[in-house]
């Protein structure tokens, strides 16, 4: 008897913990004990194949997470290559790839901190300070100013480009014998730059001197700084026009 006793208690525990009705045991029912120890190796089982699976997306202490394995599924596909203009397939902007080849040369020649690249409608801008290239009031480069110039030179002549160098000043009015207003001074420091040019091999067809003064303003003029960023020359790379008849 004390055995029947404690068998139904074991079936009185866990039946409280499963939440079945408990009622009163007889010969009859006596394969409950037995019917809940196979449901509770069930949930045993099922829980250690969980873990073992690594788990849903989504339950707490899986390994991965949608975003990983996503990733981890996808297989990893090459770079698209460029394709020449003219051939199938999407075709890179020809200025556009200039554009990224002139900012790895600058970085390999140590200009990056001197040259801006700029990508405009038509062409691409490297843009200059002017303190780096010309005293103040002059129009001769400096041998910094040379330097820095001729360092740009094998960038320059891999291309067919039509160079546009375009002289800038602030709006400080200046006066004298040599350069009377800005616009003789922007336009002379724009020839010094294209000699410049010249006299390393540049062909002076593909080259043009324009001066515009303080007329095109980056920033405002009522500031050192705004000022500072106005006085520049630029270097205007487009393309060449066609002019064959059609």
């Amino acid at each position: 008897m004390p055995d029947l006793d404690q068998g139904g208690s074991r079936v009185a525990r866990r039946s409280d913990s499963l939440k079945i009705p408990l009622v009163r045991s007889t010969d009859e029912d006596g394969w409950l004990m037995t019917y809940l120890d196979v449901i509770t190796l069930l949930l045993v089982m099922f829980v250690v194949m969980l873990a073992f699976s690594g788990g849903p997306s989504g339950i707490p202490g899986s390994s991965k997470t949608p975003e990983t394995v996503q990733a981890s599924a996808a297989p990893a596909s090459d770079p698209e290559p460029a394709v020449a203009p003219g051939t199938a397939g999407p075709a890179l902007d020809p200025m556009a790839a200039f554009a990224g080849e002139a900012l790895r040369f600058l970085q390999e020649a140590g200009l990056a901190e001197q040259v801006d690249v700029v990508l405009q409608e038509g062409g691409v801008n490297l843009r200059i300070g002017s303190e780096i290239l010309f005293a103040s009031g002059t129009a001769t480069l400096s041998n910094d100013g040379m330097s820095q110039l001729e360092k740009l030179v094998p960038l320059l002549s891999e291309t067919d480009y039509q160079l546009m160098v375009a002289g800038h000043t602030d709006n400080i009015p200046i006066s004298g014998p040599r350069y009377p207003s800005n616009w003789e001074l922007s336009s002379a420091r724009a020839g010094s730059v294209v000699r410049l040019f010249e006299s390393q091999g540049i062909s002076p067809a593909r080259m043009q001197a324009t001066g515009f003064a303080d007329t095109r303003p980056l920033a405002r003029n009522d500031t050192e700084r705004g000022r500072a960023r106005n006085r520049r020359v630029e270097l205007v790379l487009q393309p060449p026009v066609d002019n064959t008849d059609s």
